[in-house]
């Protein structure tokens, strides 16, 4: 397992401000084009793409943060595909499921609320590299401000001026000092970074709700779990299993039309 980089820290939080554009952008246009074409037949399965989408984003997302949170590298997962088109009455079957379920709007929250956190993430991304660079190059700003607009720094304020009295120190050599605490800063930068992705990190996985849940929903029972319940017989739970695992595979049939009418229109 590979430690958390600052690199690909830093990466998640620079482009989360240009993933929170793009989500809320389509988020609010496709909302706004669903709610106003529901009147019509069009407007429902235009509001269960637009579902989906953004669900599919914050998905991409959790994953690059979560492989980050584990030190592995991300990799795309291929979309099942279960086949054609479903028929008319599961396709709607379906489509009234992903309308009702609220999980299926976390997506939404994640492309309303990604913009705000992508702005902050982003400032900060570039703002705590760029002070503590600054602050570690103050010898060299008090050299180009002195000579080239006849200004002295660190002369005026209290706490500069208690230091010349107190240690004798000229402006110039106080300069050292504080570019001293600026390598100090750059050399702590890698972890801050590291912990502002941790932030963001727990941010997504909170907009993503709990994944162990969702797994355990559409993971088959072990062998030993059906050693035990050996009252059923075994025509019972193969017909329970299509039963179980009908919803996830409309969903991905619903999925699937969607593209398709999208693709002809």
């Amino acid at each position: 397992m590979k430690q958390q980089t600052a690199r690909e820290a830093w990466k998640l939080l620079l482009l989360s401000l240009p993933k929170g554009i793009g989500s809320f952008l389509f988020a609010v246009i496709g909302l706004s084009v669903g709610i106003a074409a529901s009147a019509v037949i069009i407007g429902l399965p235009l509001l269960a793409f637009v579902l989906i989408v953004c669900r599919r984003m914050m998905e991409s997302e959790y994953g690059l943060t979560s492989a980050w949170m584990s030190g592995k590298k991300p990799v795309d997962a291929p979309t099942a595909d279960h086949g054609g088109p479903a028929r008319e009455q599961r396709s709607l079957r379906s489509l009234l499921a992903l309308l009702t379920d609220r999980r299926s709007y976390r997506g939404i929250v994640y492309c309303l609320l990604q913009l705000p956190a992508g702005v902050v993430c982003f400032t900060l991304a570039i703002v705590v590299p760029a002070a503590a660079l600054a602050v570690m190059l103050a010898p060299a700003a008090w050299l180009i401000v002195e000579r080239q607009f006849e200004y002295e720094l660190f002369a005026d304020g209290w706490l500069f001026a208690w230091i010349g009295r107190t240690f004798g120190l000229a402006p110039y050599e106080q300069s050292w000092i504080v570019g001293g605490f600026g390598f100090l800063l750059v050399l702590l930068v890698p972890a801050m970074i590291r912990m502002l992705g941790r932030f963001y990190a727990a941010w997504i996985s909170g907009l993503a709700g709990s994944e162990p849940e969702a797994a355990a929903v559409h993971a088959p029972a072990s062998p030993a779990v059906a050693g035990l319940s050996g009252t059923a017989p075994n025509g019972q739970a193969d017909d329970a299993e299509p039963a179980s695992s009908s919803l996830p595979i409309e969903l991905e049939r619903l999925e699937t039309r969607l593209a398709a009418d999208t693709m002809r229109s």
